[in-house]
């Protein structure tokens, strides 16, 4: 089940040592989802994230997601570096829960034009709101199960046939609706689907199963990143959120709460 974290007005779902497997706005909150012009540089990025919270009136501890894009899928040693790293300034925030972050996280490599070094995209955060709608983000979940080992444990391994596809889709959306269950919040058709894969394949494969699976036709449709995983091996990654708003992260967001 979720834990709830209080500081940042937020519940999130353990489950990974460098994230969140998702969070959920705690009652008295939602999410606003705040989007650079392009992927910062890390140091840059967590600069802007600090600058940001600062100028909307939000404690380091509302940032409850981020979105990376990286230059290259990592082996599996080059992914614990990173994480490691990452984590770090994490720890340097003092946003760390039990020795791993709540925040969730997606980071994927864009196919075109893939940035020379990791940087922030997006990232997400708590504010104060009086409405009742759900708001959450579901980390980027792979095809290895929820507790399964990483490389042994991958779906339909070097497999990107429609098949293959439609068991890999299988997977995640069952870890997603897993999570969503975990934090006590529902799959609407309003909730954002975000498909990162470099196949074609994956976006009939994803559609289908999440109309099949979780039984939502996503109301904006499927967004489709032609983009991969960061870990060498694996093909397709999905994410989901609600949020109340989205902006331009030099637009801090101070409105009053949803009527």
């Amino acid at each position: 089940m979720s834990t709830p974290n209080a500081a940042g007005g937020y519940a999130y779902l353990p489950g990974l040592t460098f994230a969140a497997r998702g969070v959920a706005a705690l009652p008295g909150f939602t999410i606003v989802r705040a989007v650079l012009p392009g992927p910062v540089p890390l140091g840059e990025g967590f600069a802007a994230v600090e600058r940001h919270l600062k100028e909307a009136g939000r404690p380091l501890e509302a940032l409850c997601g981020m979105e990376l894009r990286m230059p290259r899928a990592l082996d599996r040693q080059g992914f614990i570096d990173f994480n490691s790293a990452y984590v770090a300034q994490l720890r340097a925030w003092g946003l760390l829960r039990d020795g791993a972050p709540p925040l969730a996280r997606t980071n994927v490599i864009p196919v075109a034009d893939p940035p020379p070094q990791t940087g922030v995209l997006a990232f997400s955060y708590t504010v104060p709101d009086g409405g009742d709608v759900p708001a959450y983000v579901v980390s980027g979940a792979a095809e290895v199960p929820a507790g399964a080992g990483y490389p042994e444990g991958i779906v339909r391994p070097g497999e990107t046939g429609q098949e293959a596809m439609a068991a890999k889709t299988a997977s995640i959306v069952g870890d997603i609706l897993d999570c969503l269950a975990g934090l006590g919040v529902p799959w609407t058709p309003a909730a954002q689907v975000h498909l990162y894969s470099p196949h074609t394949t994956a976006a009939t494969a994803a559609f289908d199963g999440i109309a099949g699976l979780a039984g939502v036709a996503p109301a904006h449709g499927i967004v489709w990143h032609r983009a991969r995983p960061p870990v060498t091996g694996l093909e397709m990654e999905i994410d989901v959120r609600r949020h109340r708003d989205e902006i331009a992260a030099d637009r801090p967001s101070k409105r009053g709460p949803a009527k």
